[in-house]
């Protein structure tokens, strides 16, 4: 087998040839207990296999093949002709199977589909849903070589080209004579992470094969979750991705909104995905300085003096970490904190104020500042009636109840 793939179970055959030479007859069972298959590299674990199949003359018959992944089962059956013109047709079913099982890749799908395979044609119908999964992007495969390097070795290099034909399936079809037509719904447990995205994926797709091209349509959505841009962590409010034949190439529509702010702002992506176009959006409309300010550090550039450093500071550490978090946004997450800021107080005199905080949900927020100059901080309770209201509890130096209305003109 290939390396990285194991093999495993028991496997009889018994056949009786009879006829005659021109037309033999060949009548016969094979049964298979305890099969599997693995891969840990691609995440693939098959195991507790079972087959039954029957020979009589040049018909095959399939009366039961079945593996276990995880929880859930994947079974074939049908029938096989071997003579001069080969077919077969096959029915697959799968409830609850663990197709793919790694710690960044797990796929959990039900379905049925049916393949008619002969000389002349490949057809494929199903219906597949995914019940649970995860697909993690920030991880990626382990290194290997590249498709145009060959490894020779020595007396075997003549004999590889004729190894290569005798191994050519005999029903190899190009994909002009497919005719696909698969449905695949994405279910309610599908999550997507990486590239700073951790979102739930919704929608429907469907696989097809126009003119021996394969094609997807159908739109994908996201539900809820955040993405990391500009050093902070927003919350994904619209995210589309749509497919309308190609595969590579989908036209994207993605809005991602910084919360618990007074005024509405974030990033916006739209376009193909080849050639995305990214800028900052605000409600109601403002200059890209005035966004920047607010997406960075939460507030107005008015009256900032020498927090544009601050400014600065934190947009060229988003720009320096790419796709990855930034070093402070890791130290952040490693110790439970969402929020770390250092500012100067507005007045004559301008003191050093030191903020720590905590997003505890979408509404509820604990912070806690101090002076550097003073013995005593305050901590405060925030939460966020609505999108212009805000209920604080603050003890410490200051003990308040505060109901805070904003409106911005």
């Amino acid at each position: 087998v290939p390396p990285g793939w194991r093999l495993a179970g028991k496997l009889r055959t018994s056949a009786s040839f009879a006829g005659t030479l021109g037309a033999p007859e060949i009548r016969g069972d094979m049964v298979g207990s305890g099969l599997g298959a693995r891969n840990l590299l691609q995440g693939i674990y098959l195991s507790d296999g079972e087959l039954a199949l029957t020979l009589a003359g040049d018909t095959a018959h399939i009366d039961r093949f079945a593996f276990k992944g995880g929880d859930g089962l994947l079974t074939l059956s049908g029938d096989a002709v071997l003579g001069a013109t080969p077919s077969a047709h096959v029915h697959l079913a799968a409830d609850h199977f663990r197709l793919l099982g790694r710690i960044d890749r797990r796929l959990v799908v039900s379905g049925k589909a049916e393949l008619q395979l002969d000389a002349q044609r490949l057809k494929l119908d199903g219906n597949f849903a995914v019940d649970e999964g995860l697909l993690e992007l920030s991880r990626s495969d382990a290194p290997g070589l590249d498709a145009d390097v060959q490894v020779r070795r020595g007396g075997a290099a003549a004999a590889e080209p004729a190894e290569r034909a005798a191994a050519a399936p005999v029903l190899a079809l190009p994909l002009r004579q497919a005719q696909v037509a698969v449905k695949i719904d994405l279910g309610q447990k599908l999550r997507l992470r990486g590239h700073g995205l951790d979102t739930g994926l919704r929608g429907e797709l469907a696989v097809s094969s126009p003119q021996g091209r394969l094609a997807l349509r159908g739109q994908v959505r996201t539900e809820g979750g955040t993405v990391a841009a500009y050093g902070q962590k927003l919350e994904v409010e619209r995210g589309a991705v749509s497919f309308s034949g190609a595969l590579d190439n989908p036209q994207l529509d993605v809005l991602a909104i910084r919360p618990n702010l007074d005024v509405r702002v974030g990033v916006l992506v739209v376009g193909p995905a080849q050639n995305p176009r990214i800028r900052l959006y605000s409600e109601p409309d403002m200059a890209d300085y005035d966004k920047l300010s607010w997406l960075v550090l939460g507030r107005g550039p008015d009256g900032l003096g020498r927090s544009d450093s601050a400014l600065l500071q934190s947009a060229a550490l988003a720009l320096f970490s790419g796709e990855g978090q930034s070093p402070t946004g890791a130290l952040l997450e490693h110790i439970g904190l969402t929020d770390f800021s250092v500012r100067q107080s507005d007045g004559d005199t301008r003191e050093t104020i030191v903020s720590l905080g905590k997003q505890l949900s979408r509404r509820w927020y604990l912070g806690y500042e101090r002076s550097v100059n003073a013995t005593t901080g305050t901590w405060q309770l925030i939460y966020r009636i609505a999108q212009r209201f805000t209920l604080r509890a603050q003890s410490g130096t200051e003990n308040a109840l505060d109901l805070i209305w904003s409106w911005r003109w």
